[in-house]
């Protein structure tokens, strides 16, 4: 039998709090809330845990619009083969001096054909087309086994160094926190750039039970503490030597309790990394031979070792993972106004993951997708925050939602879909997924069915949703539902409340 920890007795008492309802009968959580001068104002519980602030998302932390570049080169199809041309263009270009203003290369209307990926490999680059719809800029990738199509990618890993990293010393550090005090502020500066690390222990991978998943399948395992250690790129944006307090550019979003081990704050670097590159106005194309074809277009576009990029009004048809995948080593894009449709591939795991994200402090705004699985979701070990806006999924085969393995930190803000939206304990589910996600923010969302769950010590919220509660039958607790087949909550988006509440902040 699961045994609440006090933890969800503070969700208890949380949760019968009266939704309030203002003089519009507009339903309010009891959660986030307008107070009287019109700011956003968060309940806290004992603990301080709140939900977080997700404005610091996307391209330059969502502080800056895309850039509108210089037309340096532009290319028409060949009626043959692009792959070549296409490639040495972009190579010839990036050999060119990096200017503030990116470099555009213009892919003019046509329909081109490429059989091999397209490689971006250095920083400040567009690839514009004329139009993603049929009678736009059409690339028709016709690889013969699973391929990217688009492959933006720095070199090089994430260095950290351990060595002038220091101890986070308060015992227990919120969700939704910005500041913490570390054992000496002294080697800090502002604007560093730092990673808040957690290093859990044994304990910590006990009280989430995932050290006794239930009938693990064959080759499945359950889950060891040095296999989870989370690294959140922040930067730092005050400091208190004097009490070595610390300030910083985005939220905690997984609760640090020196109990479950260790916290610290580290400088970085991540020399390999590109900036500014930019995929816009194409239709992406994957041929196939079968309905059920797995060697053909994979993924349409993917970000690796790469910030401050962008993805816009991007199509993809047929391929068979996602029209957008952004790795771990990715962080501050926007993905906006990109559609997927109908991918080929076996229904199964490891395929249609519309738009994907391994990434952190990354945005997808306003995506489409049919006839996908996991059509906006995280894979494993997440760093947040996330955030999934204005996205609608239809004819969909799985669900949406955390995937497998404590993705931390995501906002899920207006999603629509005709199939299950889920934050759960996935259980023995693939190679024993466990917990999904912790501190997962589903806020206005609506879906046939929703099965949105609490792991032991952490939250899930579900505020405002339409749709039928799934997860009431499942052995694990209900997350925080509030306002549910209501009509939804104010503010309608949050994620729109808070960027509007920073930027009034950034003004001022």
């Amino acid at each position: 039998m699961y045994k609440n920890s006090s933890l969800h007795c503070n969700i208890l008492l949380a949760f019968i709090l009266l939704v309030c309802v203002d003089s519009n009968a507009q339903v309010i959580s009891s959660w986030v809330k307008r107070d009287k001068d019109n700011h956003l104002e968060y309940y806290k519980d004992s603990l301080g845990n709140r939900i977080p602030d997700f404005s610091a998302v996307g391209y330059h932390f969502g502080k800056k619009t895309f850039p509108e570049g210089n037309i340096v080169a532009s290319i028409s199809p060949n009626g043959i083969d692009d792959t070549n041309p296409l490639q040495k263009l972009i190579d010839s270009v990036s050999k060119l001096p990096i200017t503030v203003i990116p470099k555009v290369i213009l892919l003019k209307k046509g329909t081109y054909t490429v059989s091999s990926t397209i490689n971006i490999n250095s920083s400040s680059l567009i690839i514009r087309g004329e139009g993603s719809n049929e009678n736009g800029t059409v690339v028709n990738f016709i690889a013969t086994k699973q391929s990217d199509l688009f492959n933006i990618e720095g070199h090089g890993k994430i260095d950290i160094n351990k060595n002038r990293g220091r101890e986070i010393t308060d015992k227990y550090v919120p969700v939704g926190a910005t500041q913490f005090h570390v054992k000496s502020a002294s080697s800090f500066s502002i604007n560093q750039k730092v990673v808040v690390n957690r290093v859990p222990n044994d304990d910590w991978i006990h009280a989430i039970q995932m050290d006794n998943i239930q009938g693990l399948r064959e080759g499945s395992k359950n889950w060891s503490a040095n296999g989870f250690s989370l690294s959140y790129e922040r930067i730092i944006t005050d400091i208190d030597k004097s009490t070595g307090l610390i300030t910083i550019n985005a939220p905690i979003v997984m609760a640090m309790d020196v109990k479950y081990g260790e916290n610290t704050l580290i400088p970085y670097s991540f020399e390999g990394r590109i900036t500014e590159v930019g995929v816009e106005n194409l239709r992406l194309n994957s041929s196939f031979t079968t309905d059920t074809d797995e060697q053909h277009g994979w993924v349409a576009v993917r970000i690796a070792a790469a910030e401050n990029c962008w993805v816009q009004n991007v199509l993809s048809v047929h391929f068979g993972l996602s029209c957008v995948n952004i790795a771990s080593s990715a962080k501050n894009c926007t993905v906006r106004n990109c559609t997927c449709l109908d991918p080929i591939s076996i229904i199964t795991g490891g395929r249609r993951y519309s738009f994907n994200c391994d990434g952190q402090l990354n945005l997808f705004q306003n995506c489409t997708a049919r006839n996908g699985r996991h059509d906006f979701a995280t894979g494993a070990r997440v760093c947040g925050p996330n955030v999934f806006s204005y996205c609608n999924a239809t004819l969909v085969h799985a669900d949406i939602g955390p995937h497998h393995r404590w993705a931390t930190g995501t906002l899920y803000d207006n999603i629509i879909s005709d199939g299950a939206i889920n934050a759960q304990d996935r259980g023995n589910w693939g190679s024993g997924h466990g917990w999904s996600g912790a501190y997962q923010v589903f806020w206005n969302c609506s879906s046939l069915t929703a099965a949105i769950q609490n792991p032991p010590m952490a939250y899930n919220w579900n505020i405002g949703y339409k749709g039928t509660n799934d997860g009431a039958k499942l052995v694990r607790p209900n997350g925080v539902w509030e306002a549910t087949n209501v009509g939804g909550v104010k503010p309608k988006s949050l994620y729109d409340a808070q960027e509007a509440e920073k930027s009034e902040l950034l003004v001022k």
